[in-house]
């Protein structure tokens, strides 16, 4: 779990990003400390908080009687709930016997005092490429930057065919104010962009990354993170989060080649349920259908796909 002592800037920032309102839920942890695990309902689901690669711990207790149902860890590390609702929660372990386990999460320290000394010589190699082909980074989360960033994440989401959020999801985390845009730009073209979240307590984590399938040549996506690396340094992270990736996938194996530390994921539920990413029947329907299909269904599925 990622654990805080003050969640306030953080859940004020979510729910305005999400329109979702976050409960508070008292957590007993097997050692008998008292916790606070946040979560919000999607439909009929429980969840410790969706779009986030592990659930939200605050060290502070709940009022009991204000809260909805209260969870409770057993001694092998399993989650009982005093309600009978569906709950879904994401951790590095697992607490239940109904688990998804194929995700994993990469990421740097950041302690070194000069992060170039955390690569090797062929990411130096690209970083330096990228540079002396006239790449450009910039960053910010003005108007110009966001639709700069969109044009680049939604042209990438058609090359890889699959759902893009629409352009408000983006300005409501400009609102927010815990995520910064970067775009990467040669000659005036923009071959790529991402976005940085600001998790506060010293982890920032990488959301969206897109860069174009033809400009991959100059090494883009190596620039890219190397500019979010040293712009999270000097905001005074001490952890980079790539975010996550399916284990042994294309992107998993790229993640490997900055030689960070990976965290297995579990996603564990109250009660057994297919995970939509196993249902093909879905994903041959999306590839079979136009253009215009996708574009209005893709809010919709960005929402529900957590």
């Amino acid at each position: 779990m990622i654990v805080l002592d003050d969640s306030t800037r953080f859940v004020e920032a979510y729910e305005k990003i999400h329109s979702l309102r976050i409960v508070p839920i008292p957590l007993t942890l097997r050692t008998g400390e008292s916790k606070t695990l946040l979560m919000c309902k999607k439909g009929k689901m429980w969840v410790s908080l969706p779009y986030m690669s592990m659930g939200v711990v605050v060290n502070k207790t709940t009022d009991t009687s204000t809260s909805p149902f209260q969870i409770y860890e057993s001694e092998e590390g399993n989650y009982i709930s005093s309600s009978r609702e569906p709950w879904h929660i994401r951790d590095k372990a697992g607490h239940s016997q109904f688990i998804y386990s194929k995700k994993v999460l990469t990421y740097l320290d950041l302690e070194e005092e000069n992060i170039w000394n955390l690569f090797s010589s062929n990411t130096k190699r690209k970083i330096r490429k990228a540079m002396s082909e006239g790449l450009t980074v910039e960053y910010g989360n003005n108007k110009k930057i966001i639709n700069a960033f969109y044009k680049a994440y939604r042209k990438r989401m058609y090359e890889i065919d699959v759902p893009a959020n629409p352009k408000i999801a983006f300005k409501r985390r400009a609102k927010a104010g815990l995520t910064t845009f970067f775009i990467v730009k040669k000659n005036g073209h923009i071959l790529g962009g991402a976005t940085l979240n600001d998790l506060t307590q010293g982890t920032f984590t990488n959301e969206f990354f897109a860069t174009l399938k033809d400009y991959n040549k100059y090494y883009t996506s190596y620039l890219l993170h190397y500019s979010m690396m040293c712009y999270a340094k000097q905001s005074g992270a001490l952890r980079y989060s790539f975010g996550r990736s399916t284990k042994n996938s294309s992107v998993h194996n790229y993640k490997k080649h900055w030689h960070g530390k990976e965290i297995t994921l579990f996603f564990s539920q109250s009660k057994k349920s297919k995970d939509i990413r196993e249902r093909k029947g879905l994903q041959k329907l999306w590839q079979k259908s136009p253009q215009f299909i996708k574009d209005i269904a893709s809010a919709f599925i960005c929402r529900k796909v957590y």
